[in-house]
Parts: structure tokens; sequence; C-alpha cells
């Protein structure tokens, strides 16, 4: 049998150009929409080039996703390399570039194990890193003793900051500018102006 060649194809621009339709159909349709026909559609092809290029729809789902994440670490190490990490941190993670498709990789991972486990295994990396910022902010200021452990303030920026994108996504904003000002004034006891 011979290989297909599609799968290990990583710069064809057809590749890409599937690539780029899902995560159009992900932003603006959602995951109701991620299925072959529509993203071969969306990127003017035929449905057959996206099982010629993908294993499985679980294989593209996975490929948009690191993409993704990718495009995100890059801002997040950005962030982290500021003068303020942990309040670029705050700002970055509550204006994600790419929010809406955040929940639709939440609805897709319930159907696609591998989608999970990169999601898990990305979110972890993402949690080691900022755990890792805000301890050298607390020994480069001396701090001891601080509020929370760091791993404490790292879940509850990522948790209040997920919320805050999601509710967006539906424009309910009630509380927001108060946990914005509380968790602005949280980071300041580590990371002040």
């Amino acid at each position: 049998m011979v290989a297909n060649r599609g799968y290990n194809s990583t710069s064809a621009k057809t590749r890409l150009r599937l690539i780029e339709a899902a995560s159009e159909i992900l932003d603006e349709e959602g995951y109701p929409a991620f299925t072959a026909r529509r993203i071969a559609s969306r990127a003017g092809l035929k449905p057959q080039l996206v099982h010629y290029y993908f294993r499985s729809m679980e294989d593209l789902v996975v490929t948009v996703f690191k993409r993704s994440s990718a495009n995100y670490f890059r801002l997040h190490d950005e962030a982290l390399s500021s003068a303020r990490p942990l309040h670029a941190l705050w700002r970055l993670n509550c204006h994600i570039p790419e929010a809406r498709r955040m929940l639709e990789y939440v609805a897709l991972g319930k159907i696609y194990p591998a989608l999970r486990a990169e999601m898990r295994a990305s979110g972890e990396s993402f949690r080691a890193l900022q755990i890792e910022a805000i301890e050298n902010v607390c020994a480069r200021r001396g701090i001891a003793n601080p509020p929370m452990s760091a791993a404490s303030l790292a879940a509850m920026m990522s948790a209040v900051a997920r919320s805050i994108v999601i509710e967006n996504n539906v424009a309910m904003t009630v509380g927001h500018d108060e946990i914005h000002a509380f968790v602005e004034a949280t980071i300041d006891q580590y990371d002040p102006g």
C-alpha cells in the first residue's frame, strides 16, 4: 500500500487553505459546522482533499488547535517578557484573539480524545510558565509570603479571564469592571506599577 503523502505535507498550499478554512468555520459558525464538506467548500476545494491531507477530522482539529496554541504561545511569551508580566498576561487572557474558537475547541474536545489530550498538554504548559513567571516576580521583589501561592494566582487569573471571555461572547458584562479592578489590585500586590 502506498503511503498518503498529503498526511505528511506541512507546507502544501492546499493543506494550509484547509487549516485556515477550518479555523474560520470554528470562528464564524461553530463546531456543528466542522465537517469535511463545509471546510472544503469554504476553502474552495473538493471534500475528498480534507481526507487526503488529514487522516481524520480529529487530526484536522488537532492541527488547527496546535496552530492557535502556537499563536497564543507567541503572545504569551511577549506578555511574560514585558515590564509588568502579570498585568500583561491578565490583559492577554481577557482579550485572547481567538476567544470564540476556544469555546468550540472545548465542545469538540468532548468528541475527539486527541484534541482533549492536546488541550490538556497545552494548558499545563501555559500554567507552568505562568507559575514560573509569578515565582520570578516574587523572587525579584523579595516577596517571601505572597497573599496567594503562584499556582493559585495563575489558576485564578486564568479562570476569571476565561469566564469574562465566555460572558463577553454573549454580551454579558455585569460585574466585569469590578472583577477587573479586583484582579488588578491582587496582581498589584505582586507586580506594582
